[in-house]
């Protein structure tokens, strides 16, 4: 694993923190202004890599994880869900879990270097290449922030500093996707990313052509289905076939690599991730804030045993099974362990949960008093990967008219698992489709919940309030977070989500 070495600009507005993966091997430079900062192509390239280094910070916290309200398990602990037992909620306006700010501090970078690059003395390609990463990012953290809380601030430009009010998210999302149809002309496909030295750049986390492309399939979706804008469906089927169609990418060969190559990063099948595997080992976060950290212990994380406690989140054998009913699937022996052997077992040893082994990317403490313990896990967080492309191009189709095409996705990735093809048997082709998304996805980060609000099945899938929850109540935001505390102070201008207004959540 290769070393980092990090640098600070000192700039007006904020720290921009600089990291070097394989692309800085400059001396360090203290007290650079943003006045005389940016002149040559290194300087450019070290300002993209800090803000890569704080989206990957910012986005890879545990908060983030916890905010996932679409976890299929059977008991989550209220602290990760936000909710007790019957729903009401336990966050309060004062918690990590609702705040943007962490958000807004990677698109304020965003805009800094969007203003600047223009005065940075470089060839035009390599001006794009910088200016459509920043674009890239920009539209990805706003596309996750409407997601996330609806409507919210829009800030264009590193000089708007002023109050905010709430943007309808809708034209958060048509600024994003102008950002993106920018970015996609201007970045090249995955395998021809090169930095400032003329080498291959295989990090999945540097946005290409292809980022660009499969962050407006998912957006054009979400919009076309929460805007009740059906035409759009057809712009982000074309998102998806272009992704596809990139040269860039390839599924994986079968499950086991899934787990063991996909899933660890920057594979071919990757298309979008948080990047662990080009950091320094002290620079990696430790296992407790890892996804995978609160998904499994045993037998993946060393000196645990069956009987070592998941007190935080289970899910149990009948549940998995249910899932995964298919005995040939292979995401059945891959994603879990001897699945139908410990269920076998008795429940004071097992919890009568299925163990997960999904993660796999395992580093532990070398000496001391820890020695022989999980340390962290060095497996990429993964944002978008083709067999996500795929299955949401099948659920596009399906939606257009195009059901052979649907099936033929579909049948893909049960192919690539040793699944059963689709029989009609198996009931209406678009739930199979995101019970399909569900079972190849699982577990992967928010993927889940916003496929469900997407397709508006939270009474039939999600627990608690969300089944009892009035057309109203989701027409005042109730699948969104409530604003946390933060984005009040000296902002008159703010005003909370009204369904969470009448919940308890202030102004």
């Amino acid at each position: 694993m290769k070393k980092i070495i990090y640098t600070l600009l000192v700039l007006p507005f904020f720290m921009l923190g600089i990291s070097c993966d394989d692309f800085l091997t400059e001396e360090p430079e203290n007290s650079v202004t943003n006045g005389n900062f940016w002149k040559t192509e290194q300087d450019a390239e070290s300002a993209i890599y800090g803000l890569h280094r704080l989206f990957r910070t910012t986005f890879g916290s545990i908060n983030y994880v916890y905010r996932d309200r679409g976890f299929p398990f059977d008991f989550m602990n209220p602290s990760i869900w936000g909710a007790s037992s019957n729903g009401t909620p336990v966050w309060t306006n004062s918690s990590a879990q609702l705040t943007w700010e962490g958000e807004y501090e990677v698109i304020a970078q965003c805009n800094l270097l969007i203003d600047n690059l223009q005065k940075v003395d470089m060839p035009v390609e390599r001006y794009n290449f910088y200016l459509g990463q920043a674009l890239c990012i920009r539209a990805y953290v706003y596309f996750y922030i409407l997601k996330t809380w609806g409507d919210a601030p829009l800030i264009k430009e590193s000089v708007d500093i002023g109050e905010k009010a709430r943007t309808p998210w809708q034209e958060l999302a048509d600024f994003a996707i102008a950002d993106l149809l920018r970015a996609k002309a201007m970045l090249p496909a995955a395998v021809e990313l090169v930095g400032a030295d003329g080498q291959p750049i295989t990090s999945k986390q540097i946005p290409s052509k292809g980022t660009a492309w499969a962050t407006l399939a998912h957006l054009y979706a979400w919009k076309a289905s929460l805007n009740e804008e059906p035409e759009l469906n057809k712009l982000a089927l074309q998102a998806c076939d272009s992704v596809i169609a990139d040269g860039s990418y390839r599924l994986a060969d079968n499950v086991e690599d899934v787990c063991e190559k996909v899933i660890r990063g920057n594979s071919p099948e990757g298309i979008f991730e948080l990047d662990y595997q080009n950091i320094s080992e002290d620079d990696l976060k430790p296992s407790g804030s890892y996804a995978a950290g609160g998904f499994q212990k045993w037998p993946v994380e060393p000196l645990t045993t069956p009987s070592t406690r998941r007190s935080l989140l289970r899910l149990n054998n009948s549940t998995a099974m249910a899932m995964f009913p298919d005995r040939s699937d292979e995401r059945r022996q891959e994603y879990f362990y001897q699945l139908d052997e410990m269920a076998q077992e008795p429940v004071s040893i097992t919890q009568g949960a299925a163990y997960i082994r999904k993660w796999r990317g395992v580093i532990t403490y070398t000496d001391g008093s820890d020695a022989g313990r999980i340390k962290a896990y060095e497996d990429n967080e993964i944002l978008f990967r083709l067999a996500d492309i795929i299955l949401l191009r099948a659920e596009l189709k399906e939606l257009t008219g195009d059901t052979q095409g649907a099936i033929e996705d579909l049948n893909s990735i049960r192919d690539r698992a040793k699944a059963h093809t689709y029989t009609t048997d198996e009931g209406e082709l678009k739930k199979v489709i995101a019970l399909e998304r569900e079972k190849e996805l699982f577990l992967e980060y928010g993927v889940r919940y916003y496929d469900i609000v997407r397709n508006g099945t939270f009474r039939e899938k999600l627990r608690g309030k969300y089944k009892t929850l009035t057309d109203q109540d989701v027409k005042d935001g109730a699948l969104y977070l409530p604003v946390g505390s933060k984005a009040f102070n000296d902002n008159t201008l703010m005003k909370q989500t009204p369904y969470w207004f009448r919940n308890g959540y202030a102004y």
